[in-house]
C-alpha cells in the first residue's frame, strides 16, 4: 500500500507541472524509514508511542516500570477496524476520549494524530515498524538507564493482534524476546499466543456480551477479565469473584488470576447513560458485593 502526498504535513507545495496539492490524491510513492527525526519531519508526528503518556501508565513509575504505549485510533475512526469484537456500547464509552482527549474538541489534535498513526499502520506497516521498534529499543534503553524494569503494551485504544506487528517477517515479540507485552483484549481466541510466547499477557476484558467467557476464564484462576463499573467505589466482588483495583496501576501481568480487574467508568466526550449500557457494570448491581474481604472466588451460573 502507498501513502498519498496530500496526507503528510511535511509537503505544502509541489513544483513538478505547478501541481497543486488537491491534486496529488492518485500520486503516491513508498515511504522509507532511515531515522526517527526523519519520521517525525515526513509525518508531522511528534511519536507513534511513548512512555508515562497517560495518569494510569504513570502511575507504574512508583512501580518501578516504565511502560512503552501505543495508542492508534480505535474502532473504525481512521478507517480501518482495530477493535474486531467491539460493541455499541463499549464503543460509545471508549476511553479514547478521556482525559486530555476529554477536553481536545476544538482542535481534536490527539484523534487526528491517532487516525494518522493507524493509516500508517495498515497501509506503510514496513515504515511504521521500522519506527516502531526503534522506538521501543530508545525506550527500553532509557528504563535500563535508569533502573526501571520495561513493559510495552501495543494495543492503548486498540485491540489488534500482536502478530501483525512484524518487521522484516519478525514478529515483535519475537524482536524484544526478553520484554514482557501486555494487553487486553476482546478476543478469546488470542489467548491461545500465551501457550506460544511466554513474554506475552493478556487481560480479557468484558463487553456486556461476553459473561459465559468471563466466568469461565476466571473459574478455577484460567484468566483475568476487566470489568468497568459504575462509581468511585470498585466492589470487592462481583458475581462470586474477587475485584481488585485495576485503576493502581496498568501492569496487569503483575496481577493474579482468576480475579476481575475493576476499571472505574471514566468519563468520556459524549454523555452516557450509564443505566442502560450493558458494558458498564451499574452501582446497584445485585451481584456486586461492597465492603466484604473476599477469601476465595466461586464459580456462578450464568
Amino acid at each position: 500500500m502507498r501513502y498519498s502526498l496530500s496526507q503528510l504535513s511535511d509537503y505544502q507545495h509541489v513544483t513538478s507541472n505547478s501541481l497543486k496539492i488537491n491534486q496529488l490524491q492518485t500520486i503516491h510513492f513508498m515511504l522509507k524509514f532511515t531515522t526517527v527525526s526523519a519520521a517525525k519531519k515526513l509525518t508531522g508526528l511528534s511519536y507513534l508511542g511513548s512512555v508515562a503518556s497517560s495518569s494510569k501508565i504513570a502511575k507504574g513509575l512508583s512501580y518501578n516500570e516504565m511502560t512503552y504505549i501505543l495508542y492508534l485510533a480505535p474502532a473504525d475512526s481512521s478507517g480501518y477496524e482495530v477493535c474486531p469484537l467491539r460493541t455499541k456500547e463499549c464503543t460509545e464509552a471508549c476511553l479514547n476520549e478521556s482525559g486530555h482527549n476529554r477536553i481536545d474538541v476544538k482542535k481534536n489534535n490527539i484523534n487526528k494524530a491517532r487516525i494518522k498513526k493507524t493509516k500508517l499502520f495498515f497501509e506503510e506497516r514496513q515504515f511504521f515498524m521500522s519506527w516502531l521498534v526503534a522506538e521501543i529499543a530508545s525506550a527500553k534503553r532509557k528504563a535500563e538507564s535508569e533502573g526501571f524494569r520495561f513493559s510495552v503494551r501495543l494495543n492503548g485504544t486498540s485491540d489488534i493482534d500482536p502478530t501483525l506487528f512484524r518487521l522484516d517477517g519478525k514478529v515483535i515479540l519475537d524482536i524484544f524476546s526478553e520484554t514482557i507485552f501486555y494487553d487486553y483484549t476482546k478476543v478469546q481466541k488470542r489467548f491461545r499466543l500465551l501457550d506460544k510466547y511466554s513474554n506475552y499477557d493478556l487481560t480479557y476484558s468484558f463487553s456486556g456480551y461476553n459473561m459465559p467467557q468471563s466466568a469461565d476464564l476466571l473459574t478455577d484462576g484460567k484468566g483475568r477479565v476487566a470489568f468497568v463499573f459504575e462509581g468511585k467505589v470498585l466492589p470487592t466482588s462481583f458475581m462470586g469473584f474477587k475485584v481488585i483495583d485495576g485503576d493502581k496501576y496498568d501492569m496487569r501481568y503483575l496481577d493474579e488470576q482468576g480475579v476481575i480487574v475493576g476499571l472505574r467508568f471514566k468519563h468520556v466526550r459524549n454523555r452516557i447513560d450509564t443505566s442502560k449500557n450493558k458494558f458498564i457494570i451499574a452501582k446497584d448491581n445485585p451481584f456486586s458485593v461492597y465492603g466484604e474481604k473476599v477469601k476465595e472466588t466461586k464459580k456462578v451460573s450464568v
